[in-house]
């Protein structure tokens, strides 16, 4: 009784503290969100581009009207580019623009003899494409901070640089220099310009608990951040004092007498750094703590009394009654124990998914780093399906660590959560894309939900990937039934284009990563055709969960 008195004395001490770290802990987790999130968005621009350049590096000769049929679905699904061009060390240059709702095509030779500049212009909702006619060139590209950007760029990938466009607004450009096949060719840099504001709106959160903002390396602010509400103001009022020194240290506020803390930390892209912020409410968390707090002394209050009805208990009784009380004691205090142990137990093995998901996203951030030093785009391509598979196997251990008992897992749960994730990853070509779950109720252990989820996230990564290259999109199908005698059936039926020749090369190393894991569980694998693909995996439990 008293070592119990002691502790909630002590937790009444400490409990105005453990509310600082508490809300600390919740703006170290947003932040890293917020900054995952923006790294994804912009690796997703760098890869595209990244892919331009490798196919124009393996055409030297391509026609206006094979260059305007590559960029337009770049363009369309890409809305934040707003131009697509490539120019050469004399100033020649084609570049696809979207100009007041109007496609744009200009291709100037300024190397000839005499230099000529035609133009093509279409609006953005008619299919046909006009003949090119003459007009007065455009500025020399040379002259553009993104070229010489480019070729500062010592790293051969893609760099970023900022200006602002003929209206004003923040605009960002990505650039790659393409080098020649030999010594004394030429070479060309690619670029796209990038509405910022429109790149980074997706970012932008404003929730009665969290408020973001990005910000150019200058500090201004590129997403909308409500200046007409009260967050608006305070974000105002932070970035006053923020532009100078531009600390990375906690700052606290008020919104309607309600606390806020917040942080504005940099990300380093290669050639600028940009900003992201984050402010909480800390509302919640105090209401909380007061409720701890009240906790605490009614618990205080119920000790005492029950510590006093001890007392006249043992005042009153002997013998019989005090031997009742101790086995009592005993008892609870072994309760107690083996509560104690399971929820030990519990939190051990999440904390072991959680590591392995950090330790996988640590390898897939270095495989990202070995990639960017490996020439060829064949080999970053393979550097880059390595690492999709290891951030697969992390997500997993993520969305399992999650769940609220391991020892039987929902599959419809899991597997409906892993499609998000796995769709998330190829936004926006997976935005026309749409899944189903199906689990039919069947739950089981970790061991072979780990397993499961691992061939789960191949099989739909081919699906986003292979299965629908048109932009009508397509359906998923996901099912699992309980095939008798321990054995159960996971499908993945897709109606996408099917499988074919070329499809069967690129996707054979998945297949076999699927073959492995389910050899694993004692289980077999059959692909079938039927207006699409249909994958059915056989598997058995590692122990039946119930």
């Amino acid at each position: 009784m008293v070592l119990a008195l002691g502790l909630l004395a002590r937790g009444l001490s400490h409990n105005a503290e453990r509310a600082e770290q508490l809300s600390k802990l919740a703006l170290e987790r947003t932040v890293d969100g917020q900054r995952w999130r923006l790294e994804l968005l912009t690796n997703t621009y760098t890869w595209d581009l990244d892919e331009e350049s490798g196919y124009l590096r393996n055409h030297d000769s391509i026609t206006d009207l094979e260059l305007i049929d590559r960029w337009l679905p770049v363009m369309r699904t890409r809305f934040a580019i707003r131009a697509i061009g490539v120019a050469n060390d004399r100033g020649d240059e084609r570049i696809l623009q979207l100009v007041d709702s109007m496609w744009r095509f200009t291709s100037t030779t300024r190397s000839g003899v005499p230099a000529s500049t035609h133009r093509r212009e279409w609006p953005v909702r008619r299919g046909d494409i006009p003949m090119p006619v003459p007009a007065v060139a455009p500025h020399d590209p040379r002259e553009d901070i993104w070229f010489s950007q480019a070729l500062e760029n010592g790293r051969d990938q893609p760099a970023w640089s900022e200006d602002q466009n003929k209206q004003g607004a923040e605009c960002l450009h990505v650039s790659m220099l393409i080098r020649g096949r030999s010594e004394n060719s030429e070479y060309r840099v690619v670029h796209f310009d990038i509405d910022a504001e429109a790149m980074f709106s997706r970012l932008s959160q404003w929730s009665p608990m969290i408020s973001t903002i990005e910000l150019t390396s200058k500090g201004q602010i590129l997403t909308n951040a409500h200046d007409s509400s009260a967050a608006g103001r305070l974000w105002g009022s932070i970035l006053k004092g923020w532009g100078g020194e531009r600390p990375t240290v906690d700052f606290q506020g008020s919104i309607d007498e309600e606390p806020w803390i917040g942080r504005i930390v940099p990300l380093e892209l290669n050639g600028i750094k940009i900003y992201t912020g984050v402010m909480i409410g800390a509302s919640e968390i105090e209401v909380w703590n007061r409720e701890s707090r009240i906790a605490l002394w009614s618990v205080l209050v119920l000790l005492v009394l029950l510590a006093a009805l001890l007392v006249l208990v043992f005042l009153q009784s002997q013998g019989a009654e005090q031997r009742v009380r101790r086995q009592e004691r005993r008892t609870s205090l072994q309760a107690r124990h083996l509560a104690q142990a399971i929820d030990e137990r519990e939190v051990l093995d999440r904390e072991v998914h959680h590591r392995v998901k950090n330790n996988l996203q640590v390898v897939s951030s270095l495989l990202n780093l070995q990639a960017q030093r490996v020439p060829g785009s064949e080999a970053q391509s393979e550097f880059m399906r390595g690492k999709r598979r290891i951030d697969s196997m992390a997500l997993v251990h993520h969305k399992l660590y999650r769940q609220t008992d391991l020892s039987a897992v929902d599959l419809g749960v899991f597997l409906d959560d892993l499609a998000k994730a796995i769709a998330a990853m190829f936004d926006p070509d997976s935005r026309s894309v749409s899944h189903h779950v199906d689990a039919a109720g069947v739950h089981c252990d970790a061991d072979t939900a780990i397993q499961l989820g691992m061939i789960f996230c191949e099989l739909l990564a081919n699906c986003h990937q292979h299965a629908f290259p048109y932009a009508t999109g397509g359906h998923i199908e996901v099912t699992v039934r309980d095939a008798s005698d321990g054995n159960f059936v996971l499908g993945v039926r897709d109606n996408g284009k099917g499988f074919s020749t070329e499809d069967v090369k690129v996707t054979h190393l998945g297949l076999e990563v699927v073959e492995a894991l389910t050899d694993q569980l004692d289980g077999t694998m059959r692909v079938t055709q039927d207006g699409g693909t249909l994958v059915e995996v056989t598997f058995r439990q590692n122990r039946h969960a119930q």
